[in-house]
């Protein structure tokens, strides 16, 4: 048994750019797949990794911002045709993600919405996403069968929310068990990324490794709690300075810096966690030729004593590691 990390793509926020897809990942445990936020590109990064959309069984959503569930609906639409076997249809996709919020969070002076979208509904949280999913293609789902063998499109996908507390942003807290089974243990705890919330960071174990997904997050001790000896930590960055020097005021900067980990905080968080190996992910700004690899890597590891690999789209890491290979 072997558990294979593939960064699908590693790009921070929702606009797209030359060189890098969408953050998503995926984690290949025994031969069944499981996806990590499903940012632009991700399905046809799903495809030139080599994975198959048969052994595809779940998807985890750390939260509900654009550039991580972009395309979540082609995800499960596209290879929706061959999901399907001997005895009739695979069991559904698992789609795992956020609750709803307590409330629709407010604003303030300086950043408000000037517009609430379905303010009868303004803040659903993962069931309910994929719910409105399946009602905006129902034209898709509903007439494509009358052309075309396909499988029942009420076993496509089922959708779960992560109960959190009320408040994740209080006392250190239990991580949640989102799935355990013989092969993969999941668990997932709330992390800080501004006003979203929750937001969650993902911890897999397998008999092979740990692997530590932070999503979105300032320097978050649930995060570290949660990452304590994981082999791989594959964390989000963020170059606030860079952001300034290019045109972000004083109010915008920290507005960024109380929703993501700057480059020279990095590497703190993975030492204080234990990692043995910091991946990473999801760059701002996300343009390739913004800051070079080596740039990156060379800040990040500031302060850890464990390998420090800037990820790229297609990365793979596979625990355990081969006898005599470098990390």
């Amino acid at each position: 048994m072997t558990t294979e990390l593939v960064l699908l793509g590693t790009a921070g926020a929702p606009m797209p750019v030359p060189g890098r897809r969408g953050i998503s990942s995926a984690l290949v445990v025994n031969g069944r797949v499981f996806v990590i936020d499903c940012g632009r590109g991700s399905p046809s990064a799903f495809a030139e990794a080599g994975l198959d959309f048969t052994r595809l069984e779940m998807v985890f959503l750390t939260h509900l911002h654009a550039d991580h569930i972009g395309d979540l609906p082609g995800l499960i639409l596209y290879p929706w045709g061959v999901r399907t076997g001997a005895g009739g249809p695979l069991a559904p996709i698992r789609v795992y993600g956020p609750s709803r919020p307590a409330a629709l969070p407010a604003g303030d002076a300086t950043f408000h919405r000037q517009t609430t979208i379905c303010p009868d509904h303004p803040a659903p949280g993962t069931a309910d996403l994929v719910r409105h999913l399946l009602a905006g293609y129902a034209y898709h789902l509903n007439v494509m069968p009358l052309d075309c063998h396909m499988p029942d499109a009420g076993a496509l996908v089922r959708a779960f929310d992560i109960p959190t507390p009320a408040d994740p942003r209080g006392p250190a807290l239990v991580p949640t068990t989102v799935f355990d089974d013989a092969d993969v243990r999941v668990l997932a705890v709330p992390v800080t990324h501004g006003r979203a919330v929750p937001a969650l960071a993902y911890r897999f174990d397998t008999a092979d490794g740990s692997v530590v997904f932070s999503g979105d997050t300032t320097v978050d001790d649930n995060l570290i709690a949660l990452a304590q000896g994981a082999d791989i930590l594959v964390h989000q960055v963020a170059d606030l300075a860079y952001l300034r020097r290019h045109g972000l005021n004083d109010a915008e900067v920290a507005r960024m810096a109380a929703l993501h980990t700057d480059i020279t905080q990095v590497g703190s968080v993975a030492q204080r966690a234990g990692a043995g190996e910091l991946i990473l992910n999801h760059y701002l700004p996300p343009d390739p030729a913004a800051i070079s690899a080596e740039d990156w890597q060379r800040r990040a590891a500031v302060g850890f004593t464990g390998t420090t690999t800037p990820g790229h789209d297609g990365l793979r890491r596979t625990l355990p590691p081969p006898a005599g290979s470098d990390p």
